[in-house]
């Protein structure tokens, strides 16, 4: 499992009920509450923290996220394609249909939450790790992973097409099926069950 750098996230942040993004800079706040309806791009978030925040469905691409901490958040549908999270973690958070493709991640840790449906598709991920997540369904097209891991993870009907799996651990994790190329699994440790699974979804005759 890789070493991911926690947030560095100073003890005394500034309270707001609702963010005002109205500069596109945000730092050192502690966010909680329900985000309203908004498209804005290019935010920048800094030193903070989101707690029991629910957004509405927000619109916030090339959003640039550094030292932010998400607990018990619900970013369901949240678009935020093209951004940049670094030393970034989600703790028991709701991410379904969430969409964080061509994105950036760098030292961010999921750990405890949903993220079914979710898009990571031509994201690059370095020193990521995903703890006790629900993933059926998302996508990891084209991704590209280094000192990353899944531990104890749902990875049902997730989508890996032109993304190497080579280095990565699968064995704690759970999967029915998932989508992937012969190319794509070499190198990718897997349980003797798991091995049969995949043999029989490339269509693989064992006798």
């Amino acid at each position: 499992m890789p070493k991911i750098i926690a947030p560095k996230i100073p003890s005394s942040l500034t309270p707001a009920l609702e963010a005002d993004f109205t500069d596109n800079y945000t730092k050192q706040t502690k966010f909680t509450g329900t985000f309203p309806i908004r498209e804005t791009e290019q935010l920048v978030i800094d030193q903070s923290c989101f707690i029991n925040v629910f957004f509405e469905a927000n619109h916030y691409p090339k959003m640039d996220l550094t030292d932010v901490r998400f607990e018990k958040s619900n970013l369901s549908n949240l678009s935020l394609y093209s951004s940049t999270l670094h030393r970034v973690s989600f703790h028991d958070c709701k991410l379904t249909g969430a969409d964080l493709s061509d994105s950036l991640l760098h030292n961010v840790l999921f750990e405890n939450c949903v993220l079914d449906l979710a898009g990571f598709s031509f994201t690059k991920f370095k020193a990521v790790n995903f703890t006790n997540c629900e993933l059926t369904g998302a996508e990891f097209e084209s991704a590209d992973f280094k000192q990353f891991s899944f531990q104890k993870c749902q990875l049902t009907d997730c989508l890996f097409s032109n993304t190497s799996l080579n280095g990565l651990d699968f064995t704690n994790c759970h999967f029915d099926k998932l989508t992937a190329s012969i190319d794509s699994l070499k190198g990718l440790k897997v349980t003797e069950e798991q091995a049969l699974k995949l043999a029989t979804l490339l269509g693989i005759v064992i006798e």
